[in-house]
């Protein structure tokens, strides 16, 4: 037997051991079984690593029974929601926790106060229609919000569409109950500075943080000052900058510093969140343009009209628009064929302040000269269909056939608004100098436009490709003083740009935050700080292979069976809750053995020489 077999026979005798140690403590349910941990091993990323185990618990004390079975086999925790993030980061060699299936309640809303108390796994987008009675909202609005959970939103930092006006989730976060590595069960909310420097010399989980984290900002604060990224819309890292401007405050919050850290400072059993009103009014305006450069020279002049958002679709997504049966009927609000198209959203208190932004951008897109209709949209019903086209456009673009496909991994950078044009060019001469085509869209009014190449990531000249394009996008987004990620995160892709984004001294800073949460770093391992390459894990990879199997259907429209399979991008909009009819079998088990996802994952395995299906028990 060869030393890695030993080791697997070893690890697997753990791995059963510590099922069964989980077992009579907790009343969670626990998978070790090949295929379940198939399940897990993807989400919307490029990327896939087979975890240790999966573990979906049933009440907070299952949750903490897990943490601590985790610390005595000593084997890495990976907290995971919707699965929805596109950077790898609920992907790993782990125990995965699943809180989607029963964590997923409203504990209590007070609506006087803006405020709302939520379980970790409640889907955002469900919370906000459980809200709307109460004409209030979660601000921050991701495209994925109809399966992305709570506290998968604020482990990415989540902004959205309207980020201009709200922010990110660090920016709604008021209290949090987390475990931390070492087990304990604690709530991070505001404390004031007098208690914290009281119980400085606590041993307690709670207290050691709040003085070690703030005594560490405290003695780096002119580091951060000088070196942290200025630009607002960063997700990459830990939340400093946060921490820092607090320290002239009557008290001191850690749970803003959880929002964007990816799982790896503590597990998010409870968020309280500040909620902000729905707008009573909303009025949109498309704007047709010939080429994406005038398009992009145009947003810091759209931006002093006071707009909710700006956001772009390209000639690339119209035309896969066009060419979807279910989706083309919707694309009433372009004109002939421009080369992009501006949706600019107003929202105000009255229809008259509305129809004064409409005439002022009527003003302004009469004196630019630019020839192309503008079309104004009042009506809610219109309104919806431009959004529902905006939002499906991640899948729409992941329906091209082949092997090429757009991939995401440079479409998280993004600079100041007053920079897009430029540093959008440079990325264009970057693309066209390795003859790599892509597909744009999303957040012009944060300087946020998602860009995906059109890549065979089973190529090694795919991957080359990948790899140098997130580099040269990442230096290029740091020379107009922007970030590499904006708001999907670091994970797997981007987190081996934190030592040159943050430079070495701050990024030290970083790894001892890290340590002190995580003394062993068992909490999501190689996500934020050391990080392995973003080439390795790949999903698909030059020595990907599928065997040969004779279908009794028809699928040479696809390229063939496996293609087919191949075309679920992970993504997850079969998880949506209570709307829609996909995936009925999911919104009524709520497994993800019985989403559309789980089947593909398991179809494309089954594709693949390695692991057989023979390999596959049944899970308990």
């Amino acid at each position: 037997m060869t030393a890695s077999h030993l080791h697997e026979t070893a690890m697997d005798d753990q791995l059963t051991a510590f099922a069964a140690d989980l077992r009579r403590h907790s009343a969670a349910e626990i998978y070790i079984d090949t295929a379940t941990r198939l399940l897990y091993s993807t989400d919307a990323s490029l990327y896939q690593i087979m975890p240790l185990a999966v573990v979906i618990p049933r009440h907070y004390d299952d949750v903490l029974a897990t943490v601590e079975t985790c610390r005595q086999y000593r084997l890495p925790m990976l907290p995971r929601g919707g699965g929805s993030g596109l950077a790898g980061q609920t992907v790993g060699e782990a125990v995965v926790i699943d809180f989607t299936r029963y964590l997923d309640e409203i504990v209590r809303i007070d609506a006087s106060a803006r405020r709302v108390l939520v379980q970790a796994g409640l889907p955002l987008g469900l919370l906000n229609r459980r809200l709307r009675p109460y004409g209030l909202m979660v601000g921050p609005d991701p495209a994925s919000a109809d399966r992305a959970a709570v506290a998968g939103c604020i482990g990415n930092n989540a902004t959205g569409s309207h980020s201009i006006v709200y922010g990110k989730m660090a920016d709604h976060v008021l209290s949090l109950r987390v475990v931390l590595a070492d087990g304990s069960d604690v709530r991070l909310g505001p404390r004031p500075w007098s208690e914290i420097r009281k119980r400085a010399g606590a041993s307690d989980s709670l207290n050691r943080l709040y003085s070690e984290i703030a005594a560490l900002i405290e003695t780096h604060a002119e580091l951060i000052d000088r070196r942290f990224p200025r630009f607002w819309r960063r997700s990459s890292g830990y939340n400093l900058d946060y921490l820092r401007r607090q320290l002239d405050d009557q008290s001191f919050n850690l749970a803003p510093l959880l929002a964007g850290s990816e799982g790896t400072l503590g597990l998010i059993l409870e968020a309280e969140l500040q909620l902000v009103p729905v707008p009573p009014h909303k009025a949109l305006a498309i704007l047709h343009y010939d080429d994406t450069d005038t398009a992009f020279r145009s947003v810091p002049d759209l931006l002093t009209l006071n707009p909710s958002a700006i956001e772009l679709v390209d000639d690339m997504l119209m035309r896969l628009t066009r060419e979807s049966p279910g989706w083309r009927e919707r694309l009433t609000f372009v004109e002939g064929e421009p080369a992009a198209v501006f949706i600019v959203e107003f929202a105000g208190e009255s229809p008259a302040y509305l129809d004064d932004r409409l005439q002022a951008l009527a003003a302004y897109w009469q004196k630019a000269g630019c020839g192309r209709p503008l079309i104004p949209i009042k009506d809610a019903r219109g309104q919806e269909n431009v959004w529902a086209v905006r939002k499906a456009g991640l899948n729409l673009l992941s329906s091209m056939r082949g092997d090429a496909k757009p991939v995401p991994g440079i479409e998280d950078m993004a600079v100041p608004p007053e920079h897009l044009a430029d540093y959008m060019r440079e990325l264009r001469e970057l693309l066209d100098g390795r003859g790599v085509v892509a597909a744009m869209y999303a957040h012009a009014s944060a300087g946020c436009i998602h860009t995906r190449p059109v890549l065979n990531l089973k190529t090694a000249d795919g991957v080359r490709h990948l790899i140098e394009l997130i580099n040269g996008a990442a230096q290029l987004a740091m020379k107009y003083g922007g970030v590499p990620s904006s708001e999907h995160g670091d994970g797997l892709a981007r987190s081996f740009l934190n030592p040159e984004l943050f430079g070495p001294e701050l990024y030290e800073v970083l790894r001892q935050v890290k340590t002190i949460f995580d003394p062993h770093h068992l909490l999501n391992p190689g996500k934020i700080i050391d990080a392995p390459p973003p080439d390795r894990h790949l999903r698909y990879g030059p020595s990907y292979r599928t065997i040969d199997i004779t279908p009794l259907l028809d699928w040479s429209r696809d390229g063939s069976f496996a293609h087919a399979v191949e075309m679920c991008n992970g993504a997850g909009v079969c998880r949506k809750l209570e709307m829609g009819t996909m995936c009925p079998s999911f919104q009524a088990l709520k497994d993800e053995r019985h989403s559309t996802r789980g089947r593909a994952n398991l179809l494309r395995a089954a594709l693949t020489p390695a692991p057989s299906p023979a390999d596959w028990p049944t899970p308990p």
